[in-house]
């Protein structure tokens, strides 16, 4: 594949060609599959190299590793910030993987339940592992889809967040993906997510393999939009070309 490739790199219209298909070939995947591809690459992500937060990862040690090591990145500030407007005593991270944010909530509030769920069946082992290795007896991991939560009862939680999760959740689960966060939710949702820069359903649209939305208008169907508040991610909140440039944490107060 890496001798084709470079093959191909040395007639740009071939590569250019090459690579439109291969994009059209995978959205055409995802539209007619829908959110489970995504779920099935999050799911054995443990099981394939690859790039991760904080650069390429090899392995399952490294893979879980390089989630945990990031407990320090920028975004992750803001993100705490926002939730700790609510004075929370329960808070739920969906897509949390190994619990870095878990970890960072569990340790600024010692009296609040967290948990976290995560689709990886590693994460979640690993990361309970980590939580309990750092002696918290408030957090916890599960292993469950980001629109199977019924095992938690109504209101349950103070907040619930993401954290670039929902780029994963295409349109034919993204309506019922949030109208069961606010089932669980009592006083907020946050998401740092990618935020179209232009008006749309909510329902997104597939942008560089990932799900872009108006969350304005996705999260107008269950709170008044004088509640919700959108935030574009700095350079400083998010060190990636992308991320500050689309990125957003997003609050939305119940």
């Amino acid at each position: 594949m890496d001798k084709l490739k470079k093959l191909l790199k040395k007639s740009p219209t071939l590569y250019d060609a090459a690579s439109k298909t291969r994009y059209n070939a995978r959205y055409l995947k995802v539209r007619v599959l829908g959110t489970s591809v995504k779920e099935k690459q999050w799911a054995t992500r443990h099981l394939r190299d690859g790039k991760d937060l904080l650069g390429p990862a090899e392995g399952e040690e490294d893979w879980v590793g390089s989630y945990w090591k990031s407990k320090d990145h920028p975004h992750r500030i803001l993100l705490v910030e926002t939730i700790a407007q609510y004075k929370p005593n329960s808070v739920l991270e969906v897509g949390s993987n190994c619990g870095p944010n878990v970890y960072l909530l569990a340790k600024k509030f010692p009296n609040a339940k967290i948990v976290g769920v995560d689709i990886n069946p590693l994460a979640v082992e690993r990361g309970n592992d980590l939580l309990r290795r750092e002696g918290f007896s408030n957090a916890k991991l599960i292993c469950t889809k980001a629109d199977e939560l019924a095992q938690f009862e109504n209101k349950s939680f103070d907040v619930v967040f993401t954290d670039a999760v929902l780029i994963y959740i295409g349109p034919d689960k993204i309506m019922n993906t949030i109208k069961e966060f606010t089932r669980l939710a009592k006083k907020g949702l946050v998401f740092v997510e990618w935020q179209s820069p232009k008006p749309d359903s909510g329902l997104g649209e597939y942008f560089n393999g990932n799900w872009i939305r108006d969350y304005t208008t996705l999260l107008s169907n269950f709170a008044s939009k004088e509640k919700i508040q959108v935030r574009k991610l700095l350079r400083e909140d998010w060190p990636d070309e992308r991320w500050s440039t689309i990125g957003a944490i997003i609050n939305c107060e119940l």
